[in-house]
């Protein structure tokens, strides 16, 4: 049976996807590269806000449509939006044959059989990483995400991470290791480390936060970056960025999640840390790492968020500099604290705010930019060239910005044939907007 498969949502579901189209291959299924030649679709979907989930039911309804002119067309639906509504979407959608949630990849044989079930929610063990192997479908050219642990013990007031993947559970070092050599054989250079909560990692099964223990022994393999994604913002991450200052593999750049500034809207969503004390973490690590990039996030519209909170936020911003931020409308998720709670902030008003934000981060994130122009620095290509009018355009990536979500280095070239290595320093010519270098390649130079 020939089988497409789609990977929506983040890194880590696209992880999953990964592992799912491995878990099809080595039972004897093709992968099919389009929809129209498959006789089965696997949709791996998310549901952790309703802009997502809506994006990824209209992704649904368009497979499903397919049905009209191949009725025998399987389609499964797979992961968190499955987790959380897979009855209600076999009702609402009858041209969807199963849907299997996040707790075992390896039910998704059983869906592709002829039964019309549900198979999620029989509240079995987890078994996220009994499939080891990966077929990297969904990946960069030159990077792939490592997913190192899965759930999260925190509360968060807006979050229904815990309700879909459970409480934290993490891989031995030896399983990471394992998975990392296999990735490594297949060509990747660039390792992005996700969780949901990756600064806890260890834990459960070490009894002490041991990130910086599996970092130690990652960088021993030969991987030209490894970059950490969501930090969570506790005491942890100073020695982690202490331990980063000393060691060349790791990108300079760390992510972390605030949510917000407000101290009042912080205690709301059950989140540590306060405005001052993220200013202070904040500038230790400029001092530590003076080039460090760092990257945010923030909620903005949660139940309760004055004027005030807003310009308290937007006063965080202005001060706090940081290089690439996102911006999400707070979304109420059912069975979540906040969903409880009263004075919800009208969408129009958090879309405005949203919109006063991302300008000010916008022109704040083109002033940091322009200090580097003149400078040289070290560039990944991610296998992507472009046109214009005046020629090709390589796309490359500096260790300051993560894949798909930061900038990118444009590069012009005169044809492809140019590209020899996957790493180069490039002379940073040119700001371009708001979030891309422009540059030229230093010639004879080698990392």
């Amino acid at each position: 049976m020939r089988v497409f498969v789609d990977a929506l949502g983040c890194p880590k579901a696209l992880v999953d996807a990964e592992r799912l189209c491995a878990i099809l291959e080595s039972n004897g299924y093709k992968l099919s590269e389009v929809p129209e030649n498959a006789e089965a679709i696997i949709i791996n979907t998310c549901g952790f806000i309703q802009k997502a989930k809506e994006e990824n039911i209209d992704t649904i309804l368009q497979y499903a449509s397919l049905k009209l002119k191949k009725p025998s067309l399987k389609i499964i639906v797979s992961g968190c939006l499955s987790e959380r509504y897979g009855k209600e979407l076999l009702k609402a959608v009858p041209e969807v044959d199963n849907a299997i949630g996040v707790r075992d990849p390896g039910k998704i044989l059983k869906a592709l059989s002829n039964k019309r079930e549900v198979e999620l929610l029989d509240k079995g063990e987890f078994k996220d990483f009994l499939y080891k192997e990966r077929k990297l479908y969904f990946s960069g050219y030159s990077y792939a995400y490592l997913k190192i642990s899965e759930g999260c013990d925190r509360s968060c007031s807006f979050c229904s991470i815990p309700a879909i993947r459970g409480k934290q559970r993490s891989r031995t070092i030896e399983s990471i290791l394992e998975e990392a050599d296999l990735l490594q054989r297949q060509g990747i250079k660039e390792l992005v480390l996700v969780s949901e909560d990756t600064l806890s990692y260890g834990l459960d099964i070490y009894k002490k936060k041991a990130l910086l223990d599996l970092l130690n022994e990652l960088i021993k393999k030969d991987f030209v970056w490894i970059r950490l994604m969501y930090l969570y913002p506790d005491e942890y991450l100073y020695s982690v960025v202490e331990w980063m200052a000393r060691k060349e593999k790791i990108c300079k750049y760390i992510d972390v999640p605030l949510q917000h500034a407000s101290d009042k809207i912080l205690k709301a969503m059950k989140r540590s840390g306060s405005y001052s004390e993220y200013l202070k973490m904040f500038n230790y690590f400029r001092k530590v790492i003076p080039e460090i990039s760092i990257r945010s996030s923030f909620i903005v519209g949660y139940p309760g968020e004055t004027e005030k909170d807003f310009n308290i936020l937007k006063d965080f911003l202005s001060e706090a500099r940081l290089n690439r931020v996102g911006f999400f409308e707070y979304s109420d998720e059912e069975g979540t604290d906040s969903f409880q709670q009263k004075d919800k902030i009208p969408v129009s008003v958090a879309k405005k705010r949203i919109r006063c934000l991302a300008k000010l981060q916008a022109d704040i994130s083109r002033e940091l930019l322009e200090k580097r122009v003149g400078k040289v620095t070290n560039c990944i290509y991610d296998g992507i060239i472009e046109e214009d009018r005046n020629g090709k355009i390589m796309v490359l990536r500096s260790e300051y910005d993560a894949p798909e979500i930061d900038g990118k280095v444009y590069l012009r070239i005169k044809k492809e044939s140019e590209v020899e290595e996957d790493f180069f320093p490039v002379l940073i010519e040119k700001v371009k907007g708001f979030y891309d270098l422009e540059g030229k390649r230093i010639t004879g130079s080698k990392l």
